[in-house]
């Protein structure tokens, strides 16, 4: 694992996770996650263009990042989110409303918004990792774009419940303080 470099222009940190060659039962058993192993992830970090960074997530298929604009106002929490594929280009970029986010159909950069919004306000100091939690689980395998709407009370529930069934009851504390501000 190694940094690979930073960007002075623009505060890009990019990653990258050496596959480990050595012979061994560990190594052997990593055979699901031999697709990551190579990866490139990049994290878009503040910036004097965009704002204070509140929420920086990556993944193979690119990153997002949740942006608190200079002109940002408390009473109305509206918020600049990017994307970006896994080459760096950016594919979206837009301001969202955390009163308009619908849990029931939201994409992921809107929830990102949202639950980064209730971390970062400190409503709900775990609403990021729930759901950056809740959304690993919900991807896994599945191939799902950051723009496709999916229902997050269904997949908060679904680990909520995972968390239970595991007797996991501090991680089903966690994600039913986000599933209870998700139904307000």
């Amino acid at each position: 694992m190694g940094i690979n470099g930073i960007s002075s222009g623009y505060y890009e940190v990019r990653y990258t996770n050496v596959k480990n060659k050595a012979n061994t039962s560990f190594a052997g058993n990593m055979g699901k996650t031999a697709a990551t192993q190579n990866a490139s992830f990049v994290l878009h970090i503040s910036n004097e263009a965009d704002g204070e960074a509140i929420g920086s997530s990556t993944d193979r298929s690119g990153s997002v990042t949740v942006y608190k604009p200079k002109d940002f106002d408390p009473s109305h929490p509206v918020y600049k989110v990017k994307a970006w594929d896994a080459e760096g280009n950016v594919t979206a970029e837009r301001m969202v409303n955390v009163a308009e986010v619908d849990p029931g159909s939201s994409d992921y950069p809107d929830m990102f918004a949202y639950s980064s919004h209730l971390a970062d306000s400190g409503k709900c100091p775990d609403a990021q990792g729930a759901f950056m939690g809740a959304n690993a689980n919900y991807n896994a395998d599945s191939g799902h774009s950051y723009f496709d709407k999916a229902n997050w009370f269904d997949i908060i529930r679904d680990m909520m419940q995972m968390q239970y069934d595991a007797g996991n009851l501090a991680g089903y504390v966690k994600y039913k303080q986000f599933w209870d501000f998700l139904e307000q």
